[in-house]
């Protein structure tokens, strides 16, 4: 079982605490503490951090076989809305309108639609960007709509061969889901973004659905997710044969041509890495081709930006380039024309559009790296404030079962993940032992060794 990792508790993630009037300081003082703060960085430079994961239950209808959930995931209760809106407070002090919170858990659409929506619209309301990280099963067109009108920006569907879907033998065969997905997204104003986990079953796949979802000018975002031995999932080590440079030539492998990862930098390189291409007709090519021009238009945007919240406004600072630097704003616009005309004949099959192409590294639970720890990009809110994610995963129980304060209107009161609601005093009890658990309450680790035993039995 690898769901713990106490010897990083001391560890203060990058933006974990916000003091002065510099948003972006602490993860840029992370990254420069661990040699990473490069000519190419965008954390730190352009915003105060990349997400924050706002977990509204434990609770999944599906039993991945690599699973960041934790044995005591399914013995939880769904925190309520004030404690939610307490930590979406505690987000917007630490970064400012402007940051991305991905509504997830467990998967989001178990709770009720009308809790999201008040979700949706109390990010809107500070200013902040929502995501709805949803596997899709219960993400009908219906819903989507309720939470679009609420203010949902961004809805990212989760579908891969670790989910086990029943009917479907290969990534191949899941295309047909994600064709379903984005039918259901179409005229609602969401930017559809796509999660695939990368593990051995489906890593020879890899560049015939880098090409799928090359093709698809819906998608905007595209996230290859690489194995990691964190949670409750059956599914352990990592394959040596799987690695940040080999899924990045599987990927480039589909998209038939080089992405250039190395350009741009979202936090640690051993955690992220980056690419954008523009994408016409079945036909892609990176925007990033030009490094060192990249790295010049990103200072000068740095210079020109006078946003006050710790987010750039691009739009804003580009214009203030063009005024500042013309030279600079045509060189980049030729660049650009350039590389869009390389789409040749796909110009006349389809529309232009920007995809952006993630690769993450997730870390395992006992092996957490304290550098890339200490400068992470990736957040999820606890009742201690925002902590890594990979840190989160590996000490998930520990934060589930820690007493939240709220302070309310009558005064105090507290809550944890093992009480439905809200408490008069901290003294909460513990979660309860998912090994006394019936066997219908069990997913994961745990629900694979009882069945052994109920067989062996």
């Amino acid at each position: 079982m690898k769901d713990t990792a106490s010897f990083l508790t001391s560890v203060k993630p990058a933006g974990r605490k916000f003091t002065g009037s510099d948003r972006r300081a602490a993860l840029r003082g992370g990254l420069q503490a661990c040699g990473e703060y490069g000519a190419g960085q965008t954390a730190g430079r352009f915003y105060p951090i990349a997400c924050v994961a706002l977990e509204v239950t434990q609770r999944c209808n599906l039993d991945c076989t690599l699973c960041y959930l934790s044995d005591r995931a399914e013995m939880t209760y769904d925190p309520p809305l004030s404690v939610l809106f307490a930590r979406l407070a505690t987000i917007h002090s630490h970064y400012g309108p402007g940051v991305s919170v991905q509504l997830t858990g467990g998967d989001p659409t178990l709770r009720k639609v009308e809790d999201l929506e008040a979700l949706c619209r109390e990010i809107k309301r500070l200013g902040m960007r929502s995501c709805l990280m949803t596997n899709g099963i219960r993400a009908s067109r219906a819903f989507l709509t309720r939470l679009a009108a609420a203010g949902l920006d961004d809805v990212a569907f989760h579908v891969d061969m670790t989910q086990e879907r029943k009917g479907f033998a290969s990534e191949a065969e899941l295309n047909t889901v994600r064709r379903a997905y984005i039918r259901r997204t179409r005229g609602l104003g969401l930017r559809v973004l796509f999660n695939t986990t990368v593990f051995g079953d489906n890593f020879e796949e890899l560049p015939s659905l880098a090409r799928f979802l090359r093709d698809r000018p819906e998608v905007a975002f595209v996230s290859f997710q690489m194995q990691a031995d964190t949670g409750r999932g059956v599914l352990r080590e990592r394959p040596d044969g799987i690695t940040q440079d080999s899924v990045i030539r599987a990927i480039e492998a589909g998209y038939e041509t080089p992405m250039h990862f190395d350009t741009a930098s979202v936090g640690h390189s051993k955690c992220n890495r980056y690419a954008s291409v523009v994408t016409a007709g079945g036909r892609a090519v990176s925007v990033l081709s030009a490094k060192q021009l990249t790295h010049k238009v990103m200072a000068a945007l740095e210079q020109a930006d006078e946003s006050a919240d710790g987010h750039i406004d691009i739009r804003d600072s580009a214009r203030r380039l063009v005024r500042r630097n013309p030279l600079l704003a045509l060189r980049a616009g030729v660049h650009l024309l350039g590389r869009v005309l390389r789409l040749r004949s796909g110009l006349l099959r389809g529309p232009v559009r920007r995809q952006s192409v993630f690769i993450h590294n997730f870390m395992a639970a006992d092996a957490l790296e304290e550098d890339r720890c200490a400068s992470c990009v990736f957040m999820v809110a606890t009742a201690n404030g925002p902590l890594s994610m990979c840190v989160h995963n590996a000490q998930r129980d520990q934060h589930l079962a820690t007493p939240e304060r709220i302070d309310g209107p009558t005064g105090p009161s507290w809550w944890n993940a093992a009480v439905p609601r809200l408490s008069g005093g901290p003294d909460l009890p513990d979660l309860n032992d998912p090994a006394l658990a019936p066997l219908k309450r069990l997913k994961g680790q745990m629900r694979a060794l009882r069945r052994t035993q109920k067989d062996a039995s």
